[in-house]
């Protein structure tokens, strides 16, 4: 098995066919890896991947975070664009591809024979059910059951979509998914798109991915008492059409030595009045 300080194969070789069977990875891997001294945004990467193969970007999307289990590529932003660059093995690389789940997890993952997000059923509506990560595994998202859930084809592809829209800020995401305190979680992910507006959705995916958090809106709400400018507002989902709340930190502090939730409770004995919970 080769080491993350080894040369990168060839596009075309043997060597990189035994760890990419298929033709769309190895195309792809070969874009990235003609264009290691001019990286490519996603944008450019989404425009040569449908020219080649009439793939969504959703698809391309996948592709890209597929390759990231035998190679590094690295991501930095230049102006307002995110740029991606094949840089070298991956340090704890696979020795195969991603495989599918054992027969044993799949059977229990599905044994409640309805999709967890619609509702429907594989003998009432003729739908076809698949394994989804609750939290995606590029997020920080594990294989373990409690991460596990049925969805059917449809509502499955219209999550990936989705997730899909954030990939740029996969990085940042999943660093703060790592964090133990929802609060450190809730405020490192609305640090990351930069005082751009958030949706409550994916808010409450990364505030619950360590435990599950049903009260997420509330600590999002208490970064105030740190002298954090957290907003809201209410606005149409246009991938749904729901009406949902966004929210958005224009203004953060560091954060306080020790336990983020003990400084807020700290602050709220101490009279701090100033801000509604």
């Amino acid at each position: 098995m080769a080491n993350s300080d080894e040369p990168l194969p060839q596009p075309d070789s043997p060597e990189l066919a035994a760890f990419l069977p298929r033709t769309d990875h190895q195309q792809l891997y070969a874009y990235l890896f003609e264009r290691r001294n001019d990286p490519p945004s996603m944008r450019e990467i989404r425009t040569y991947m449908l020219d080649l193969l009439g793939e969504a970007p959703s698809q391309t999307d996948r592709r890209v975070r597929e390759l990231y289990d035998q190679f590094k590529v690295s991501k930095f932003r230049r102006g307002k664009d995110t740029l991606y660059r094949l840089d070298g093995w991956a340090d704890n690389r696979k020795g195969n591809p991603r495989t599918s789940f054992n027969r044993r997890t799949r059977a229990q993952v599905l044994a409640p024979q309805r999709c967890a997000q619609c509702g429907r059923t594989p003998l009432d509506h003729n739908v076809v059910l698949v394994v989804d990560h609750k939290i995606p595994r590029e997020w920080g998202g594990s294989d373990n059951i409690e991460n596990l859930q049925p969805l059917c084809e449809e509502c499955n592809s219209g999550k990936k979509d989705f997730y899909a829209t954030y990939d740029e800020y996969a990085d940042e995401i999943r660093a703060a998914s790592s964090l133990l305190e929802p609060h450190a979680r809730i405020g490192e992910l609305l640090k990351a798109f930069r005082g751009d507006w958030v949706p409550s959705e994916l808010i409450g995916v990364v505030a619950s991915i360590q435990t599950h958090q049903e009260d997420w809106q509330k600590r999002t709400r208490e970064l105030r008492h740190l002298d954090w400018v957290i907003m809201s507002k209410r606005r149409k989902d246009p991938r749904t059409g729901r009406h949902i709340t966004w929210y958005r930190a224009a203004h953060w502090e560091p954060w306080p030595d020790g336990s983020i939730r003990a400084e807020i409770e700290r602050r709220k004995r101490d009279g701090d009045s100033s801000v509604a919970d």
